[in-house]
């Protein structure tokens, strides 16, 4: 837990840092937003007999309608994800900048290389994410409702997943410039 904190502390101490995480966490809540209230929100725009303000104020308060679409659960998983998603993007960045500098001065790898070890120090959920959709596609979502939470749980295992691999990405933050 220890290292953790120091890699965060690293992270809020740089100001490019800490805008990604800031920009990331709130980009990933709203992609989670979108995803639930968008097709909603944009039947909006579809009244013809509202005038074009009261169309947006509708638009953005049923966009943002988190008491009806989120249970307790549900917006704890979602606020969570978004937050530590945030933090391993802004991880991953910073590993990136510190140890980047020094793996291009030092003549060893291409940008090519650096672009790939980026992405192989993402995080474990993307991978999760594709998964989710060739099952859902293959009709394996529809068994979630057997669940007890009806799905619930899965979300849980991803946050732990994310966890573990935040916690992994923060050691690698903290490593020293040596091989």
């Amino acid at each position: 837990m220890k290292r953790l904190s120091n890699a965060l502390q690293v992270v809020l101490q740089r100001k490019d840092s800490l805008l990604v995480l800031l920009i990331s966490t709130v980009i990933f809540f709203l992609l989670l937003l979108i995803t639930q209230n968008g097709k909603d929100a944009h039947a909006v725009f579809g009244f013809t007999t509202l005038a074009l303000h009261t169309k947006l104020s509708l638009f953005i308060t049923t966009l943002f309608d988190i008491s009806n679409t989120f249970t307790l659960g549900a917006f704890l998983l979602a606020f969570l994800g978004s937050l530590i998603g945030g933090i391993n993007l802004s991880l991953a960045y910073t590993y990136v900048k510190i140890r980047g500098e020094v793996i291009v001065r030092s003549g060893l790898y291409s940008g090519l290389g650096l672009v790939a070890a980026f992405f192989g120090i993402g995080c474990a959920a993307c991978g999760t994410a594709l998964l989710s959709v060739m099952l859902g596609f293959l009709g394996f979502s529809t068994m979630l409702n057997v669940l007890p939470y009806q799905g619930l749980e899965i979300g849980y295992i991803g946050l732990i997943f994310l966890c573990i691999a935040t916690y992994s990405l923060a050691g690698k933050v903290l490593t020293p410039n040596v091989c």
